[in-house]
This record gives C-alpha cells, structure tokens and sequence, in this order.
C-alpha cells in the first residue's frame, strides 16, 4: 500500500481525540479554561451525559472580541509566548489544544463579555464542527464572563461515541472530575447540574474541610489529620485519614501537583509505604494532599491530557511525601474504639436527629444545602449574589450566633435554635473525647488496672473509664520488629556464624536484587558470598531472628526484595526480615504472669508507633465504659 498524507479533515479529528476523549474531558478543559480565566464561580450544566449538552458558565475575564475565532486555532493560546516558558507553568491550560478540538467534534457557542469593556453587551459566535470558514460574531446581551455550549458531541465521529460508557457512568466521571477541582481550589463556587438536577455545589468560601464535610460526612471529618509541610522545598498541605479508615482501592488516594490533579505512580508508592505498617495488605488510604514545587522541576507537558508530569528527580518527590505522611502518622493517638453494636460514633443522638428531621420533612443533605433570601437570615455582605449566579450554601461556622437566632428560621422551616442545640450537643461531646487522657504514656501507672488474659491471647487494662484489649502477639511482634530496625540503623553486629553454610541458587532477577543490596544485607547480619552462576554462599545470619537460616524463608525474603524494586527511602531488606521477627514473638495461647506482661506493656509504650503490627493489624482497641453501659440499658 502507497503512502499518503491524510487530509486535514481526519489529522484535526485525530489530535482531537487525544485531548476529547468523554464528556468529561470537555468539562475539564472548559473549567480549566474558567480557572486560568480568575472566574470566582463555575455553573456546569449536562443533558443525556453531555452528549446532548453541555453548558459551562462562568464570570471570569472574558474574551476580547478579536481573539474570539483566534481561540478555536489549533495552539492558539494566551498563556504561553516560546519553548522557555515550559519550564514555568502555572495555569492548567496552556497547550492551546481544547477548544480547537472541541469545536472539531460538535457544535459550539462561545459567548462573553468583559467587565472592562464597559459595554452594556458581549460578543458571541457559533462554529459547527470546527469549520472556521463560518464564524459570525454578533454582539449580544451578555453578563460579565463566559458561557460556552457544547452541542451534538461526537455526532460526527461515530468511532469515537461508539465506545462511551452508559449515562450514568458518563455522568459520574462528569460528578468526579467537578469534585476533584472543588478539592483543589475551594476558594471557587462551583456547582454542578445534571438533567436539570443538582448534583454538586460547593460554596467557594476557601475551607477545604468545608468541602471534604460535604463529600464524606462526619465520620471521615472527625479522622481525618490535617498536614502542613515543607520538606527540602517541597510544601505539602491537606489531610491524610487515620488507618481506621482503610479503602478497598486506590481511588481516595487523591494528590495535586500545583493544583493540577494528576496520576503519578511515584506518589502513590510514597503515600502507600508511608502507611504500610499500618494497614493491612490490599488495603489502601484516603489521603488528599496538596504538593507544591517548584514550576522548573516538574515537566506537565507529558500528554495532552495534562494528567502525568514528570518530576526532575522522582526521589525527592517520593521523599517528601512519605516523610511528611509518616511523620504525621507517628504523631498522632491511632487506638481504634470499637462499638458493641457496630455503630458509629456520630449515631449516638442519631435517633433523635431522624426524629427531628422527619418532623421537619426533610433530609441532612437538604440541610447541607440550604437555600435562602435576605429576609430570612441576617448580614448577607459574605455572600455574592450576582445576576448570574445564587449561591445555595452556607458554612456551618457562619450561621449566625445563638443568641440571635431563636426567631430566625431556615427557608426550609427549620429553626436555627433547635438546629444549634443538635450541633452544639455533639460538639461537646467531641470536645470530651479528645479531653481524656492518652492511654500511651512513657510507662505504666497506677491508673492502668491489669484485668488478666482471655483467650490466651488478649491482655485487657481498664485505664480512664475504658477497657482496652492488647493483642499480645501483635504487640511483641512489633516490639521485636522495632528493635531489628534499631540495630540496623546503629550498625550493631547482629550476625552469628551457621554450620553449615547455605548455597542458593538464584534466578537473574533475584542475583541482581541480591548483588544491588549486598551493604544492606552485611549491615543487619548476612555475610553472603558471591559465587558467580547466579549462586550466592550464607556463611553468617542475624543471631536475633529465630529460624532464618532456614532455606525456605531466605528465599522468601529474596523473592520479596525482587519484587520490590521501586521502593525508595524505605530498606526492603529490613522490612522483610524484620517481619519475620513474629516468628519469635509471644503467640496466641501463650500464657502470661503479671510481671510479663507489665514488661511487655512497658516496652511497647516506648515505640514511635505501638498502634500497628508489621504488617497492619491493630495491636490495641478499646472499648468505651458507656458502650458497655448502653448494651445492660443503663443509658439509651
């Protein structure tokens, strides 16, 4: 077959598509747009998944009336002069890509207007699937920013619409992608309407917790830690949730890059080793973080897409990442209190809560989302209200005080005073919890009261009207597992001779991570010679690790070092020979005097984190005395 230059028609069709892929990539790049633009508030609206439309409104800058057609120019872009400014980007956009190839595969209408044209009107053209030979611009009434509409996407590539998910799933990658902003800059309004309904709307008053409350409701909020860091340049901000909160999949594992959302293979191994000690395996945490570098060490013109950078150095990315999770991580009380009844926490008043609610007729979310006029609640100056956009949310910091709202109600018929009570009740009860004393202190005291074992397993300590449960053999298993990883780090000689030596023989995969990590290996106890033919000879051992001359968990081991090339600022090595230590920890059954387990307590109180096991089960829970009070009736 001869070679041909394909027409011009399929090459814009073509690039298109690498930028256009759903109707959720539209949205994103029309929002972009809307950020890069200063819009202060962003209204999506889609009909049948966007195919039918899609509507982004905004009050940001608006066009000029001469770079109108010039937009819809493939590469034609404001925010980038030459090569250079490449290695400096702080808008989202800047490819000059979007609009081009939307209009390529629908039927657009671009209208705008800028406040500093100080015209009573704006300007608007339309453009069916990017013929640029039949642009009009006409002049319109017009409110100050920009309104785009997207008409009949893919109507004309048929390959491409072919392959779109049902509408609901096209709807949730719509939902997802507006979430994702909100996260990232919640000082912007934004909302989202899907047929005709809210889905979305966040009130752009800065409070990122305020937007997180509205997503995950108070159970996460309430084990969620906040981080505020900066590590060798490198400033990371946000929360990370406490292990109790443990996801089946990555998908909570949220992150931005100088604001931008994106998927980096090397962050999530950062925020995946900094919590492996204390998830359990296939489990995986919500984190949502905020990382800030500087614009030359970090390259976003990798895909058209824009959702992979590439950092200068993948290992201080990692570095920091992990260092201000784990730090945050081992600073913070992680003792799980376990409900009898498998409630949460914040059901405590929840029947008198749906009580009130079902009075009332209507739902948290309704009250989440509460609409208003200036009649109905006081000092309106820190709402914007302009003649495009009503905002429908109010931070619950901002209602107005007590004292003054006994005769004020809610649009929705609620009033304020009873609203305060609930809020006011589960507020003090907060404040009470985090009141108490630590259970962890730097060594036993008269106030832990020793009960006995059960099971001959569990110790339980009843300690500041709580009992708490230690498994033993986690709790010995980390203790050994702490005193490995502090001999290695001091360069004690761990080694002990074996008679006789242990030959292996490796395939190249595994010689390799062996050979890479033979310094390693010396530092916490193997002496291993190399015998060439992918063989190796263990002449010594680490003395304090029962059974590791064992042929069976060597190779264990060496099989899990090769598996983990991509580990950074964390020794594999130590972590899997260290999780060996359970081998000689205290097991279940064990039965334990008084003096033993004073000593066990004692010594897993001195750990940077007694919380976990090595491999991510809790060591200790506890059981609140009003828990056990509500299972005999004496409370309700």
């Amino acid at each position: 077959m001869s070679i041909r230059i394909l027409d011009e028609n399929t090459i814009s069709k073509i690039a298109a598509g690498e930028v256009i892929e759903n109707p959720a990539s539209v949205v994103k790049e029309l929002v972009e747009n809307a950020i890069d633009a200063n819009a202060h508030n962003i209204k999506v609206e889609i009909i049948e998944a966007g195919m039918k439309l899609i509507k982004v409104t905004d009050d940001g800058d608006g066009f000029e009336k001469d770079d109108i057609k010039m937009a819809f120019f493939q590469h034609a872009t404001s925010k980038l002069r030459n090569i250079n400014d490449l290695e400096c980007i702080n808008s989202f956009g800047f490819r000059g890509e979007a609009l081009s190839s939307i209009s390529v595969v629908s039927n657009i209408t671009l209208t705008s207007k800028r406040e500093d044209d100080n015209n009573s009107y704006g300007y608007q053209c339309e453009l069916n699937y990017g013929d640029l030979n039949n642009v009009n611009i006409e002049e319109v009434a017009a409110n100050n920013g920009t309104v785009i509409e997207i008409k009949n996407l893919f109507s004309n590539v048929p390959v491409r619409k072919k392959f779109l998910k049902s509408i609901p799933k096209e709807n949730a990658y719509v939902e997802d992608i507006i979430i994702k902003f909100a996260i990232a800059r919640p000082d912007i309004a934004l909302t989202l309407i899907i047929d005709d309904k809210m889905k979305f709307n966040s009130n752009g008053d800065g409070s990122l917790k305020n937007v997180l409350f509205s997503l995950y409701g108070r159970e996460i909020i309430e084990n969620l830690v906040e981080i505020c860091d900066d590590i060798d340049g490198v400033k990371i901000n946000g929360y990370i949730a406490k292990p109790i909160i443990a996801r089946n999949t990555r998908n909570d594992e949220i992150y931005f890059v100088n604001n931008r959302y994106i998927k980096n293979k090397t962050i999530n191994k950062a925020i995946e080793n900094a919590y492996e000690e204390y998830l359990m395996q296939h489990k995986y945490p919500l984190v949502i973080l905020k990382i800030d570098v500087n614009g030359n060490k970090v390259d976003v013109n990798v895909h058209p897409k824009k959702m992979e950078v590439r950092f200068s150095s993948d290992e201080y990315i990692y570095y920091a990442v992990y260092t201000a999770i784990h730090s945050a991580l081992n600073n913070i009380n992680l003792i799980h209190e376990e409900k009898i009844n498998n409630s949460d926490e914040t059901n405590y008043y929840q029947d008198e809560k749906d009580d009130f609610l079902k009075e009332n007729n209507k739902s948290i979310k309704e009250i989440n989302i509460i609409d208003y006029t200036n009649n109905e609640i006081p000092n309106q100056n820190n709402y914007i209200n302009s003649n495009t956009f009503v905002k429908k949310c109010i931070d619950i910091e901002e209602l107005p005080s007590l004292e003054n709202s006994n005769n004020n109600s809610l649009s929705s018929g609620l009033k304020l005073s009873n609203f305060y009570n609930l809020l006011e009740r589960d507020n003090k009860r907060l404040k009470e919890k985090y009141e108490e004393k630590p259970f962890i202190t730097t060594t036993l005291s008269q106030d832990h009261k020793y009960i006995g074992q059960i099971f001959g397993t569990y110790i339980l300590v009843e300690y500041e009207n709580k009992l708490y449960i230690i498994d033993q053999h986690a709790a010995h298993e980390k203790i050994n597992y702490e005193k490995i990883l502090k001999a290695y780090e001091n360069g004690e000689n761990l080694s002990q001779k074996i008679f006789p030596s242990i030959i292996l023989k490796l395939t190249p995969i595994q010689y390799e991570a062996v050979t890479k990590n033979l310094d390693s290996f010396k530092k916490i106890g193997f002496e291993i010679e190399i015998f060439g033919d992918n063989d190796i000879k263990i002449d010594s051992v680490p003395y304090n690790i029962l059974n590791i001359g064992n042929e069976k968990l060597l190779m264990d081991m060496i099989d899990s070092l090769a598996d983990n090339k991509n580990k950074e600022h964390y020794d594999s090595i130590v972590e899997k020979i260290a999780s060996i230590a359970c081998k000689k920890s205290i097991k279940a059954n064990d039965l334990l005097s008084k003096d033993e387990v004073k000593n066990l307590l004692n010594e897993l109180f001195k750990l940077d984190n007694p919380y976990n096991c090595p491999h991510g089960r809790p060591t200790i829970i506890s059981l609140s005395k009003q828990e056990f009070e509500k299972k005999f009736g004496r409370i309700v």
